[in-house]
């Protein structure tokens, strides 16, 4: 229990952010939202997401997890009854402010916790973590407000008690982790500059915004249906195939990985971006399919790169770093695909996404090419 727990925890609160999501249909047709306002509420988030984690989210020491993670909990239920209560896109916007408070003061204290209790495993079970959680959240909250009465109430009061009582669980066993393998195990090095590592989170977040904000949107346009669980449907696909490859295919073995990760992800933007000419759900799927498996490896690949060789006791602090600048650079990004999809249209957004996300893969190209991090030379012993 003492090892799943956070894992647990870290799952319900990257949900909560994510329950809007499957419901957006829901939202948009009900306050009449253009387009650019609902990228602004999926920006809020990650406006009060990126400071948080930057000031008060990055825990100097053990002793410092645990008012992070209680008082995040505290800030997840709270968004969780705001959002519940809210009718219009000014509430919306403050719970999801709530949202964001909650998940930048839980990441780090909890990306610490997964480590010393699960060793060297725990960067890959915070990776999974962190997409499995915004996968349920966005499947549960479709299904949940289509086929169950008062949408966008019932969902929230489950998730605000579910959290309550894992947090409650997490925050009373305190008790230091008797692995040693963190300690012990030889950390990963790598030659890739650590730069390389956050333009490859900054193409993760940057096609997760574009998916989690405009896709479900997108989707009821060009399908012509209003039907949650269906509109959920690519963006749940997207979610769970960056959890099923982290699982399925080991880190550092697929060949140019920080890349093929980026390209990986465009390729499914371009497969979305043609049910715009021939709609179909069948390919607006596999194009989030395709996507979701790239945004799945560049988010690890660059979690390891920017960590490679750092000591747990300082894992936390580079990892909410690295989260911050994914997330910034995802709220800026969003904000700009909404103004497309607003004066122009969703597909105009979609293909103005590819074109970013080819920038971005260029400069990690360029970064790759001109930049090396030799490693050190084992010395030669010599004898007379």
């Amino acid at each position: 229990m003492r090892t799943t727990a956070p894992g647990v925890l870290l799952v319900l609160i990257m949900a909560q952010p994510n329950l809007a999501t499957g419901m957006m249909p829901y939202y948009r047709h009900t306050w009449e939202l253009a387009p650019l306002l609902i990228t602004v509420i999926f920006a809020a988030y990650l406006f009060a997401l990126t400071p948080t984690l930057t000031f008060i989210g990055t825990p100097p020491a053990r002793q410092a997890w645990w008012w992070r993670i209680g008082v995040g909990s505290v800030c997840g239920i709270g968004a969780d009854i705001a959002m519940g209560l809210a009718d219009s896109a000014g509430p919306a916007c403050a719970a999801r402010v709530l949202a964001g408070l909650s998940v930048g003061l839980v990441t780090g204290s909890l990306a610490g916790l997964i480590l010393e209790r699960n060793g060297e495993g725990g960067r890959t079970a915070m990776a999974t973590a962190t997409v499995l959680g915004s996968a349920l959240g966005t499947i549960a909250a479709a299904w949940v407000a289509q086929y169950l009465p008062a949408p966008g109430v019932t969902v929230y009061a489950g998730h605000a008690v579910l959290l309550g009582g894992v947090a409650l669980i997490v925050c009373t066993d305190r008790s230091p982790g008797h692995r040693t393998d963190a300690a012990r195990t030889t950390r990963p090095k790598s030659n890739e500059p650590p730069i390389a590592g956050y333009l490859n989170g900054i193409a993760a977040w940057v096609s997760a915004g574009l998916v989690v904000a405009l896709l479900p949107s997108y989707g009821a346009e060009l399908l012509g249906t209003t039907e949650l669980p269906l509109l959920a449907l690519p963006v749940g696909l997207y979610l769970v195939s960056a959890w099923v490859v982290q699982r399925a295919v080991p880190p550092d073995t697929l060949p140019g990985e920080p890349i093929l990760a980026q390209l990986t992800i465009i390729a499914g933007v371009a497969i979305a971006a043609t049910v715009a000419i021939a709609p179909s759900l069948p390919l607006l799927l596999a194009g989030a399919v395709l996507a979701g498996c790239g945004q799945g490896i560049a988010y690890r690949t660059g979690l390891r790169i920017v960590s490679a060789a750092t000591p747990p006791d300082q894992h936390a602090r580079i990892a909410a770093r690295y989260a911050a600048v994914a997330y910034l650079c995802a709220a800026v990004a969003t904000i700009g695909f909404g103004v497309v999809a607003t004066v122009a249209t969703m597909r105009d957004a979609v293909i103005a996404a590819a074109v970013a996300l080819l920038g971005v893969a260029a400069a990690t190209t360029i970064v790759r090419t001109y930049t090396h991090t030799p490693q050190p030379e084992t010395p030669t012993v010599t004898t007379a």
